[in-house]
């Protein structure tokens, strides 16, 4: 194959990789990471909720590696290469089984940076794993073979990648005090029985959730008293909010996402792994019940009666 063109698909390929790996940490690594990759991705694909955060860091580092990999001929035939054409069969395999189902949403290959439907990612795959078998070919022996620092790149790359965007351990049974230097309200979460909300004003969940809510402190007695704390996204709705809620509760707005380190922001005290509505029971500052999304861990009004009888 001739040099010049050998180099041109390396570096193309490689730019792939890196653009790939840069977009699912968009618009800020933790929350590109979370909601478009693992939400988005590998959640859908099988993955437990507990193992995506981890294997999402892996396979976003093994992207920097073999960007980096592919620039070299250290076992560039015996392993750089096959090894990249294994991982984007597999993914292909998956987007495959979603265009069958007829899903068209952002498959999140490229995050929101730049939304690409299953089909336009397997087609994006397809021609990839192309060109890399046609490299593959005429690409003669390794030029290197040194084991130790092909693993010390890789390991240094994964490493960086875990440092970077750390994975939150914190579990939904944590003690929860902390967030009362973030609340803006005369009411005391701290203090006897509570409920914090994080809510989006547009959210219908959030609204219906916020209506349940009223209706229960109508029908029982010393009904926690909440607190709700909106994002901006959606900040003009807020008065139909409470006029769909049919009460006004003490809130206040906090910034959806900011990479200023000095303005806390709605996803950084709520936690980018949890999903609007998110409601949490307190008593004295301690966790009783964290209800967040609209899946298995939902608000029910039903049983959080129940915790009053």
């Amino acid at each position: 194959m001739n040099k010049n063109l050998s180099l041109i698909i390396k570096i193309s390929v490689a730019a792939l990789f890196l653009l790939s790996a840069f977009a699912k940490l968009y618009p800020t690594p933790l929350y590109g990471i979370t909601k478009f990759f693992e939400q988005g991705q590998l959640i859908p694909m099988g993955f437990s909720a507990e193992f995506a955060p981890y294997f999402s860091r892996f396979i976003i580092g093994i992207e920097f590696f073999l960007a980096f990999a592919i620039l070299q001929g250290n076992f560039l035939r015996k392993i750089i290469l096959p090894s990249t054409i294994l991982l984007l069969t597999l993914f292909s395999l998956h987007l495959a089984y979603q265009v069958f189902l007829g899903d068209s949403e952002n498959c999140g290959c490229f995050g929101e940076l730049i939304p690409m439907t299953p089909l336009q990612a397997l087609v994006k795959n397809i021609i990839t794993i192309a060109v890399l078998l046609y490299l593959y070919k005429y690409t003669k022996e390794d030029s290197e073979r040194n084991l130790s620092k092909l693993t010390i790149q890789l390991l240094s790359a994964l490493l960086l990648m875990f440092a970077f965007v750390p994975v939150q351990t914190v579990g939904k049974n944590k003690r929860v005090a902390g967030f009362s230097e973030y609340v803006v309200s005369d009411i005391d979460i701290n203090e006897g029985k509570k409920i914090l909300a994080f809510f989006d004003a547009g959210c219908e969940h959030c609204m219906e959730a916020a209506k349940s809510i009223t209706q229960l402190s109508e029908e029982i007695e010393y009904f926690p008293q909440m607190h709700i704390i909106f994002s901006d996204s959606e900040e003009e709705k807020i008065p139909a909010f409470f006029e769909f809620a049919g009460k006004n509760y003490s809130y206040q707005v906090l910034p959806f996402y900011n990479e200023d380190d000095e303005i806390n922001s709605y996803l950084e005290i709520l936690g980018y792994e949890y999903e609007n509505p998110a409601i949490i029971y307190l008593d004295n500052g301690n966790q009783m019940r964290f209800y967040d999304g609209a899946g298995n861990n939902a608000f029910d009004d039903e049983k959080f009666e129940k915790l009053f009888q």
